[in-house]
Order: structure tokens, then C-alpha cells, then sequence
């Protein structure tokens, strides 16, 4: 009786540390697993800010969407005119880049595929809506950093598009651009 009172004892002591083991490796996990989230979203937008980080990983936001919400408006915004042009493209590519984005990798042919053949109509309506739904989750002086972002972003890509008429001059278009991006991140 004793050897089982014995054997059983240890069973019970055994199942109690294997059980927080397991718990303990399971948080060590999810720790890892927010850690990896918060590489890839950074990787993902060049957001260096670990509280917008931070926010965004606590949000769900994944770094596939952010990446392509962080792209689609200057692609939209290069094919203002019709067609994008060969500095357009080089500019919206360097930024994909920027963001993390690997030439070859599914995202990387996602831009190319935006910069080939103009995107349907859906994209800005997804991207605004997406905006939106981001902008009701984050603290409103993180989605301020985000709104900052994309805005330099533009015109960065706009400078280099040609779209600047001289130093902080911009064009009618650019403008009228600029100022939709402001109003669906307002």
C-alpha cells in the first residue's frame, strides 16, 4: 500500500509540474509569437515606434494588410493620370522595398501586378474602409503617427514622380490627391 500511496503521489506530482511546464510554454510562446508579429509589422510598414507596434499587434492588424494599405494609395495616386509612369513605378517600388516588402515575394508581385494593370475601384473603397476600421481601434495619437506615414510616403512618391513643381510646390493633382488621403485618415 505504501509503494502505491508512493507511486501515486509522484503520478499526482508529476501531472501538477508537467501541467505548468505547459502553461509556462505556452506564454513563452505567445510572448514569442507577439514579438515575431511586431518584427513583420515593422518590416512591414518601416514603423519604428514600438507603442504603434505594440497597438497595431493588439488590434490583429496582420503585416499582409498593413503592408498593402501602406502601398495602395500611392499606387492609387500614380495612376491619377491615366498610366504609371516609368518614375512612378521606381519610387512606389523603392518604398515597397522600404516597408519590408521582398522583390519576388507574393506582396512584392501584388505592387508589381497594381503598377501593371490599374487596380479596380474596390481597392480605395477597401482601403478606406480598412482606414476606418483601423482608425476606430488605435489610439488616436497612433493612427496620428500611421496618418503621418502614409501622408510623407506621398509625397515622397510624388517627388519623385515629378509631381512637385519645385520645392513644396505641388501640382493641382497632387494636391487634390493629398487632400483625399487627409480626409480618409481624418
Amino acid at each position: 500500500m505504501t509503494d502505491e500511496l508512493h507511486r501515486r503521489g509522484r503520478a499526482l506530482e508529476e501531472a501538477f509540474f508537467t501541467r505548468q511546464n505547459e502553461e509556462l510554454l505556452a506564454k513563452l510562446r505567445a510572448q514569442e509569437a507577439a514579438a515575431r508579429k511586431k518584427r513583420e509589422l515593422s518590416a512591414a510598414t518601416g514603423i519604428q515606434d514600438p507603442t504603434l507596434l505594440e497597438a497595431l499587434a493588439i488590434d490583429g492588424v496582420e503585416p499582409n494588410a498593413l503592408t498593402a494599405l501602406t502601398i495602395a494609395p500611392i499606387v492609387l495616386m500614380a495612376w491619377r493620370k491615366g498610366a504609371v509612369q516609368p518614375a512612378e513605378r521606381n519610387a512606389i517600388l523603392r518604398v515597397a522595398g522600404e516597408r519590408g516588402i521582398q522583390a519576388g515575394s507574393p506582396q512584392w508581385k501584388l505592387v508589381e501586378t497594381w503598377l501593371d494593370t490599374r487596380p479596380h475601384a474596390s481597392l480605395q473603397a477597401a482601403w478606406v474602409a480598412y482606414v476606418k476600421a483601423l482608425r476606430s481601434r488605435l489610439p488616436p495619437a497612433d493612427f496620428a503617427a500611421l496618418r503621418a506615414d502614409f501622408i510623407a510616403r506621398a509625397r515622397d512618391v510624388a517627388h519623385a514622380a515629378g509631381w512637385m513643381h519645385g520645392v513644396g510646390v505641388m501640382s493641382h493633382d497632387l494636391r487634390a490627391f493629398i487632400a483625399e488621403l487627409e480626409a480618409a485618415l481624418a
